[in-house]
């Protein structure tokens, strides 16, 4: 496991930002993020960041959460190819879920593509469950899985 620093995202961290967005074949425009750290969208959105704990300290991934319908949103989560599999994801989503208990929100929930086996098996390990299918949600017409978990998040322990 690797332990970085975990704090909020600010304009001053956007090159970070964009570089792991770009590295993501489902990436957001550019326009949006700046917009979003900037508070300049409709939609109030939370970055939050993992740092390598090294003097250059950069970012290795990132989570945004947002609000949809008085509820909490996993809008995005991604972590640097190299930093995978470290419990870096995990992290974030303890960081995400605390945030989110701040604001008053009772339950986390994400979309997720349905190929996207490795982030459904993060997620069911944080205790999400499967609320429903939407089918064709995605712009190549890729379905979405519609997952959500009562706060605070809780990590399973595997036997």
């Amino acid at each position: 496991m690797y332990l970085p620093e975990i704090d909020f995202l600010t304009f001053n961290d956007l090159p970070g930002i964009l570089r792991l967005n770009a590295s993501v074949s489902w990436s957001w425009p550019e326009d949006v993020i700046k917009s979003d750290l900037n508070n300049d969208s409709e939609n109030e959105t939370t970055y939050i960041g993992a740092f390598a704990t090294t003097t250059e300290a950069p970012l290795l991934g990132y989570a945004v959460l947002g609000r949809e319908n008085r509820r909490g949103v996993l809008m995005s989560l991604i972590i640097d190819k190299n930093f995978q599999r470290r419990g870096i994801g995990t992290q974030l989503l303890l960081a995400v879920s605390d945030c989110a208990m701040y604001l008053n929100f009772r339950r986390l929930m994400l979309r997720v593509r349905k190929s996207n086996s490795p982030a459904i098996a993060l997620y069911n390990n944080m205790s999400f469950i499967t609320e429903k299918v939407r089918r064709g949600y995605y712009s190549n017409g890729e379905d979405a899985i519609v997952m959500s978990a009562k706060l605070p998040l809780k990590v399973k322990i595997r036997t």
